[in-house]
């Protein structure tokens, strides 16, 4: 849904480079890594810094997520890749500790999750050729090409220990038509991948919500991931939020049960979060309530499902609000109401006071990892 966070760096690139503990849960393990993104409250260094310092010191895993278009020319001929590309992953790399283990999610769809994605934002590629690019098939051969290409680079950039390469694959608004072709797309990328890194975890990621066509569409993809990636920010679909209110109590029986056990595979929370205050947007016709008491209820429920199901890892979003990185936004004309959705979901508000959930992750962060 958000896979935008290398975009906004991006943008941050070239404007400045031109205590209520948590319920204990009485156990001193738990069995999966547990980190976040690094996306920022602002767009300028000191806020960058705060994200990388909040991984290094509150998680041992990061998640570097690439949602910005695929710079398809330059990697189907091995061509030097877009300059800010070079210069994001010598970043990520540069501000993480090296004891963490590293979760490299790609999006080869739009922000949508329904058509394929566009061209990389800041190419230098001419028009004319990008438009050739994005004339092509999902499944033709010279796209599959190019995506794997643009997957190894990034590989052999972060080494990381788990691959997503189908964010967010299942969505139920994708055309039956076109998702065959993604299908069968999929299908090459995972076979090719496998038999070039047949030790690094590869999997596909699925948002979790009450949707039966969603979740058909993901039972078609399994032969295709070696772990069921969970995507799921339920405060924006769920039946018992339909009047506004968020109190995890409401989500329904199953929710995510239903994804964890629909095969014999690990399972991971690729991206999680949860809104701590009221979430209006009249564009998606979105008037939620939100406190940072179900937030915290929210988060407990992932721990115990993570701990439950002996979850690979928990991922949440970011761990700092970012009001002013949106109102940053606005100013430069790059805002747009999906950034909005998150915008509450930190474990720290805008004002850099810890919330509730702060001091359960915390609690959570200081067991050990089996």
């Amino acid at each position: 849904m958000k896979k935008i966070i290398l975009y906004f760096s991006c943008i941050f690139f070239f404007v400045n480079c031109s205590e209520e503990k948590g319920e204990i849960i009485p156990t001193e393990t738990r069995n999966f890594y547990m980190g976040v993104t690094p996306w920022p409250a602002n767009f300028n260094f000191t806020d960058l810094d705060i994200a990388y310092d909040f991984i290094n010191n509150h998680c041992d895993i990061v998640a570097h997520h690439f949602d910005e278009g695929i710079p398809y020319e330059e990697a189907f001929n091995n061509q030097a890749m877009p300059t800010e590309l070079q210069q994001q992953v010598l970043y990520r790399n540069t501000k993480t500790n090296n004891d963490k283990k590293v979760l490299l999610s790609v999006s080869a769809l739009n922000l949508d999750r329904n058509q394929r994605a566009a061209y990389y934002n800041t190419s230098t590629v001419s028009a004319s050729i990008q438009q050739q690019w994005m004339s092509k098939e999902f499944n033709d051969p010279t796209v599959i090409t190019a995506y794997i290409n643009y997957l190894n680079y990034l590989i052999a950039g972060f080494q990381p220990d788990y691959i997503n390469f189908g964010v967010e694959s299942n969505v139920e608004t994708f055309d039956a038509a076109e998702f065959l072709k993604y299908k069968d797309f999929l299908s090459q990328v995972y076979a090719s991948l496998k038999n070039a890194h047949p030790t690094i975890p590869l999997f596909i990621s699925f948002i979790t919500d009450d949707s039966v066509q969603g979740f058909q569409n993901a039972t078609q993809l399994l032969p295709y991931t070696d772990m069921i990636g969970i995507s799921a920010y339920p405060f924006t679909s769920i039946n018992g939020s339909l009047t506004g209110e968020t109190n995890p109590n409401t989500i329904t029986a199953n929710y995510f049960e239903k994804y964890i056990n629909m095969a014999n595979k690990p399972f991971c929370f690729a991206e999680t979060a949860y809104i701590a205050e009221d979430l209006v947007i009249p564009a998606y016709g979105l008037n939620k309530q939100g406190t940072q008491e179900w937030q915290k209820a929210y988060l407990q429920k992932v721990f115990d499902l993570c701990q439950n199901h002996e979850a690979e890892f928990l991922i949440w979003f970011c761990s700092k609000d970012y009001d002013e990185g949106n109102i940053y936004l606005q100013q430069q004309g790059l805002y747009f109401d999906l950034l909005a959705i998150w915008q509450d979901t930190g474990l720290i508000d805008e004002n850099g006071n810890q919330r509730l959930s702060y001091a359960l992750w915390e609690n959570w962060s200081l067991k050990t990892k089996n």
